[in-house]
């Protein structure tokens, strides 16, 4: 790894990605009616923060910044789903793991309109279940989730659906 310090900025920067996130679970009588804000302060920071890494450094790279790192700037950038451009670019330049990749090319993929290949994306019905959103040739779906390193479908949105089932019993309690 070339630049540690880089890495350990990129993996902080995760950490309070996630952290954000997860606090809408773990503890919602604290962040009751604001989570969703702080998530979406905290990506719209981090896309500027993104852009000053990209333009400092280049791409990052495991050559650069280690796998752990790579993995933690696969979060920031997954989580731009207002900057579609910087999303395709981030896929195009960086190693991330082929799993990683699958998940972000479906995420830029849905997000253009379009159908995802790998199964990733849910999105909530009416009743605020969890559900896959449309799929490209579900017939060979756990094919190209085999070859990037996926679970089946069916075990991947078992797990989907009973986050789903969480969160929507967090949201009824409120």
């Amino acid at each position: 790894m070339k630049n540690k310090k880089l890495a350990e900025y990129i993996i902080e920067l995760a950490r309070v990605d996630q952290g954000a996130r997860s606090l809408r679970f773990e503890k919602p009588e604290l962040v009751k009616g604001i989570p969703n804000y702080l998530v979406y302060a905290i990506d719209g920071v981090n896309n500027l923060r993104i852009k000053k890494i990209i333009s400092d450094f280049g791409y990052p790279t495991q050559k650069l910044i280690g796998k752990r790192a790579m993995d933690s700037f696969y979060i920031l950038a997954q989580h731009q789903d207002f900057d579609l451009e910087l999303q395709k670019e981030c896929l195009k330049n960086c190693d991330f793991q082929p799993k990683y990749m699958a998940h972000l090319t479906d995420r830029i993929l849905v997000n253009s309109g379009k159908k995802q290949i790998y199964g990733t994306q849910f999105q909530r019905d009416k009743n605020l279940n969890s559900i896959p959103k449309p799929i490209e040739d579900i017939k060979n779906l756990d094919k190209r989730r085999k070859l990037v390193g996926l679970e089946p479908f069916k075990k991947y949105r078992k797990k989907m659906e009973e986050i789903g089932r969480k969160t929507k019993n967090m949201v009824l309690k409120k």
